[in-house]
C-alpha cells in the first residue's frame, strides 16, 4: 500500500501542476467536474459528495466565483439555500481539466500495455471498493498478501 500511496501523490501532483496553469488550486478540479456532470447543485449536496466539511466547499466557491468560473444563487423557494452554477467560463474550463486529467493519465500510463492498463484499473478499482461502507464488514479475502 505503500507504493500505491507514492504512487498517487505522485500522479496527484502533476496534475496539480497542470491545473495551476489553468488557474486552479487542488481540489476544484473535483467540485467543477461534478458541476459539469450535474450544474445547479446545492452547497450541502458538494460537500456530501465531495467527503468535505461545510467550510471547505464555501472556500473553494468563493475561490472560484472570485475568478468567473462559478456563481451562486439563492433558491426561488428558500433563501437559506443557495446553488451553484457554472458560468460560460467554468463551462470551458471543465473541459481543460478533462483534458488535463487524460494527459496525466497518458503520462502516468505510459510503457504500459493495454492488457496491464486494464489489469491495474481493475486492481484499483477492488482496492477502493474495499473502503466502500457497504465492505467494511465483509470478510477478509487476502488482506495478508504482499503488496
Amino acid at each position: 500500500m505503500t507504493q500505491l500511496a507514492v504512487s498517487s501523490r505522485v500522479v496527484r501532483t502533476a496534475l496539480s501542476a497542470r491545473l495551476a496553469a489553468q488557474g486552479l488550486y487542488p481540489g476544484q478540479d473535483a467540485l467543477l467536474l461534478m458541476l459539469g456532470e450535474e450544474d445547479g447543485l446545492a452547497l450541502r449536496d458538494l460537500a456530501l459528495r465531495l467527503a468535505v466539511r461545510p467550510p471547505t466547499i464555501t472556500k473553494t466557491i468563493a475561490r472560484l466565483a472570485a475568478q468567473g468560473f462559478v456563481e451562486k444563487r439563492a433558491s426561488a423557494s428558500d433563501a437559506r439555500q443557495s446553488f451553484v452554477h457554472l458560468t460560460a467560463e467554468g463551462r470551458a474550463l471543465v473541459e481543460e481539466v478533462r483534458l488535463a486529467q487524460h494527459e496525466t493519465e497518458r503520462q502516468a500510463m505510459r510503457g504500459l500495455k493495454g492488457k496491464d492498463r486494464k489489469a491495474l484499473r481493475k486492481l484499483l478499482a477492488k482496492v477502493e471498493r474495499n473502503f466502500a461502507p457497504d465492505t467494511a464488514s465483509a470478510h477478509d479475502d487476502g488482506a495478508s498478501d504482499e503488496a
